[in-house]
């Protein structure tokens, strides 16, 4: 694409944002970077919807860094029902830990220092600079490739043309908003299924218009366990597990297994709920005292 093109994308996509973004999200209204990162970590595999208000009880009761790392790491747990994926909760408490430990309470502003605490990679480190900086650095997702596969018309394109692309197409100054906008465009119209081609504020310059290109993608069975002859993944009963627990001091292997699997058989079930807690106690979300177990 020539030079001015990119300059009409980027206009087209920042006019569509400013006029139908989703401004009123609670982490929006903020540069905060301890709330920037506690909204990137809820949004990692959990969705806009259910995030919102969890976040918003979450900074109530956690107002800051240093609350949040003087918490006991059940209460943290507790607040972070309804998210799914509760290491994160023990993520988030280590982080602010480590924050308050070997930062003195202060976030650092670069993004390699940020993927050395819990719960933070590549991609949620350039986020948080990004969002609560305006720093001038390109990220994506898979909504963002899905953004750039569709209008290069490339169903396969690569890893690597990707990151060439996106720091291409980024406004200097303007990263903040560039990728906000981005997020609620492949929400709201370049979705995954179904995305809405006709209203399309880039179709003059999309290659796959109006056929979208995709990858289509074969979704591999989660490791899991039947109950009533219905496969249920794993992480499904680890939730369960910790959901009993928010609500009950302790339990036995086979108070939880009941508790968590409606066909429940200390025989032919015990075991495998024993491996299931002893992972959890290994990732340090449970512990075992007198044949016990509680957040």
């Amino acid at each position: 694409m020539t030079k001015k093109q990119i300059v009409d994308i980027q206009n087209a996509i920042l006019s569509w944002y400013e006029m139908y973004g989703r401004h009123e999200l609670p982490w929006r209204k903020t540069t905060d970077i301890y709330k920037i990162a506690i909204s990137e970590i809820m949004l990692q595999q959990t969705n806009v919807p259910k995030v919102i208000e969890k976040f918003k009880a979450f900074i109530a009761r956690f107002p800051t860094v240093e609350m949040l790392a003087a918490a006991e790491q059940k209460d943290v747990i507790m607040m972070w029902q309804g998210l799914g994926y509760n290491r994160r909760a023990m993520y988030v408490h280590k982080m602010a830990q480590n924050i308050v430990d070997d930062y003195k309470g202060i976030f650092p502003r670069d993004s390699r220092a940020l993927m050395t605490l819990y719960g933070i990679g590549p991609y949620t480190s350039r986020s948080i600079l990004i969002f609560a900086c305006n720093a001038d650095s390109a990220t994506w997702d898979v909504n963002i490739v899905r953004i750039m596969r569709r209008v290069y018309g490339d169903a396969n394109i690569s890893d690597a043309r990707v990151e060439e692309l996106c720091r291409t197409f980024l406004p200097k100054g303007k990263s903040r908003d560039w990728h906000n906008a981005l997020m609620d465009f492949a929400s709201l119209i370049c979705t995954k299924r179904a995305p809405q081609c006709t209203a399309c504020p880039l179709k003059k310059w999309c290659l796959s218009y109006p056929q979208p290109k995709d990858v289509v993608m074969v979704k591999k069975k989660e490791v899991g366990r039947r109950e009533n002859g219905k496969h249920i993944p794993r992480r499904i009963y680890r939730g369960r597990i910790v959901e009993f627990l928010r609500y009950n001091a302790a339990g036995t292997v086979d108070e939880i297994g009941r508790a968590i699997k409606k066909d429940y058989c200390a025989k032919n079930d015990g075991g495998w709920c024993q491996d299931v807690l002893l992972k959890l106690e290994k990732e340090g979300i449970l512990t075992c005292k007198h044949d016990k177990w509680m957040l």
